[in-house]
């Protein structure tokens, strides 16, 4: 509670000291591939159903249920000289590794320490995830252990390599036109049938005693509860996008989006360079596609938005994308 009274003043003084030290600096940006630390958490099962981290060598697995993003997207400042400043660094991966009860930076903390110690530690690493509400780092065709701070070791410095070796492709953003656009979406929820919030209710006050419910039955408890307790109100969302000339955007979209809209909206867009991070703007949950809510499990049980949110949000994205795209006009 002290953290968060305090939280807009550290913010402030935060764009305080940034305005302070305003510096001119290059832009310039590049992108990679890396298949090897991400996988789409979603199987098809033998049965026809859908599994959710169904666990390791299952052989009730047939498939995965959809994709992984493999971008890599690097947009990298340094100054008139050359002296580097910041390397802002995005991939579609849940931050979800290390695990555990204690407060961690995760891979990314380990990828910005590995950055740092060969840029300088000077220079600043801003890493946000892509969309990948259904991609964690689990290896279910392995054996192999995975979790824990020596896995988010692995994890970042696999990806740190990588962004070490796209630092030689980066091309140059020109950066003299900025450009932002917001707009406020209003997302319909979920349906609740008739004796939903009863049986939910008898649900979530089992939970935590000596025989609670399934955990896909908390889950849907609490979902029906949060959503009842909107009395039919749509949950109200921001969608963000930032263009830095005809060549660079920023995206930000709420929640936790399901990989196959993130891949979708950068493929709508007019920038060469689209860099979609999830979880700005506010946390919603999980956003699925639309397919994923006749599928069924974890995702889209605790949804709390209907189907279509997902496509509503890249819509919503790519329009304002096309508005903010100015090809020659700087």
């Amino acid at each position: 509670q002290k953290y968060m009274a305090t939280l807009p003043e550290k913010i402030a003084e935060s764009v305080r000291l940034a305005n302070t030290n305003l510096a001119p600096v290059r832009v310039s940006a590049a992108r990679a591939e890396e298949s090897s630390v991400s996988f789409n958490r979603r199987f098809l099962m033998k049965d026809g159903t859908y599994g959710w981290n169904p666990g390791k060598l299952n052989p009730n697995i047939v498939r995965p249920a959809g994709p992984i993003d493999p971008e890599v997207a690097v947009v990298y400042f340094d100054s008139p000289d050359g002296k580097p400043q910041v390397t802002h660094v995005n991939h579609a991966l849940h931050v979800a590794v290390a695990s555990g009860r204690k407060f961690t930076a995760d891979y990314p903390g380990v990828l910005a320490r590995l950055l740092g110690a060969v840029k300088g530690s000077d220079m600043l690493t801003v890493f946000s995830i892509g969309c990948a509400g259904n991609v964690n780092h689990i290896d279910v065709q392995s054996a192999r252990p995975q979790g824990g701070p020596t896995e988010a070791a692995r994890i970042g410095t696999i990806l740190a390599a990588r962004v070490l070796q796209t630092y030689e492709k980066l091309e140059p953003v020109a950066a003299d036109a900025l450009q932002f656009r917001r707009e406020i979406v209003r997302l319909p929820l979920p349906p609740i049938r008739p004796g939903d919030v009863d049986s939910a209710r008898s649900f979530a006050a089992r939970a935590g005693t000596p025989d609670p419910p399934k955990f896909l039955e908390q889950v849907w408890a609490f979902q029906v509860l949060d959503v009842a307790a909107r009395e039919g109100r749509p949950m109200e969302t921001e969608v963000q996008v930032i263009a830095l000339g005809d060549q660079l955007a920023w995206v930000g979209l709420p929640g936790e989006i399901f990989v196959e809209l993130g891949m979708a909206l950068k493929r709508s867009s007019p920038f060469p360079y689209t860099v979609v991070a999830e979880l700005s703007g506010g946390s919603i949950g999980y956003v699925p596609d639309w397919k994923a809510y006749s599928e069924g499990n974890y995702e889209p049980v605790s949804a709390r938005v209907a189907p279509g949110s997902g496509e509503k949000l890249v819509e919503t994205a790519t329009r304002l994308l096309i508005d903010a795209y100015r090809p020659g006009r700087r």
